[in-house]
């Protein structure tokens, strides 16, 4: 059964991990696809496998996200479901964060996610309704030390969306936020995890975070790009119709314990 026949979907942060799955499951259940980042030589390595239509933008300049949509709308002949899928992450204490660093996480993580709903918002509302997906954190939802910038921009996005769901709601616009916990991706080198292709990496052999992830987890087994693609088809197709407002956490269950903590002071 494929979930996602006869729609169009746009896709941000697409060029590694969660976002690049996402697209490759999403085609595989027969969406149409824009796929966009930064990095246009990944962009079309996904498309090669995808079919999906590509295009460079940077989601902290709010001239180009409202481009992109334009684009896509052209491209596509409209669309009706937009993922967000860029971020970045870099650990700091609160009292080691300099200005400069704490502008780059910000503007991705909180400015970009902000472009994405007032943009990709619009256009659904203006356009007969559809499903906007952010990809947030666990970190968002806990508590993690070393983690204020992007745990902190990704709990505002978190709470905007919600907002989101309810200012876009009577145009038919469903808003929604999946939250996943540590997963292993091509990008990240944790702990010699293998890569595979550029969306996942391989959780044989010995890793002191898989270890602790699993022990975290209240279904003992670390959470990988597939099953966040798959919450993102759900969210993304007509099964979840009735659902908005939602921060849905991806996790196996890791948000009812607690991060593993590599920031221990004494």
């Amino acid at each position: 059964m494929r979930l996602l026949e006869g729609k169009k979907v746009v896709i941000l942060g697409a060029s590694s991990g969660i976002g690049w799955r996402t697209a490759e499951v999403f085609a595989e259940h027969g969406a149409q696809l824009v796929v966009a980042a930064r990095r246009a030589d990944k962009l079309e390595r996904l498309s090669a496998s995808t079919g999906a239509i590509t295009r460079t933008c940077d989601i902290t300049d709010h001239d180009d996200v409202k481009a992109l949509v334009d684009f896509s709308a052209d491209a596509l002949g409209g669309f009706d479901v937009a993922i967000n899928s860029a971020g970045l992450n870099k650990a700091s204490l609160i009292r080691d964060i300099t200005p400069e660093l704490l502008e780059e996480i910000t503007k991705i993580d909180f400015w970009g996610g902000y472009w994405f709903m007032k943009h990709f918002g619009a256009y659904l509302a203006d356009n007969g309704g559809g499903s906007l997906i952010n990809i947030t954190s666990t970190t968002a939802i806990l508590v993690p030390l070393g983690q204020s910038m992007y745990s902190g921009s990704k709990a505002g996005i978190n709470f905007v969306t919600k907002i989101a769901a309810r200012e876009y709601g009577p145009d038919g616009v469903r808003v929604n936020a999946l939250a996943p916990t540590f997963v292993p991706t091509a990008m990240n080198n944790f702990g010699g995890l293998t890569p595979i292709g550029d969306s996942g990496a391989d959780l044989d052999g010995e890793s002191a975070i898989k270890d602790a992830y699993i022990h975290e987890s209240a279904l003992k087994r670390v959470t990988t790009v597939d099953d966040c693609a798959d919450v993102a088809l759900w969210l993304a197709s007509d099964l979840s119709s009735s659902i908005t407002g939602q921060v849905i956490p991806v996790d196996n269950g890791n948000h009812l314990r607690m991060l593993p903590d590599n920031n221990r002071r004494g």
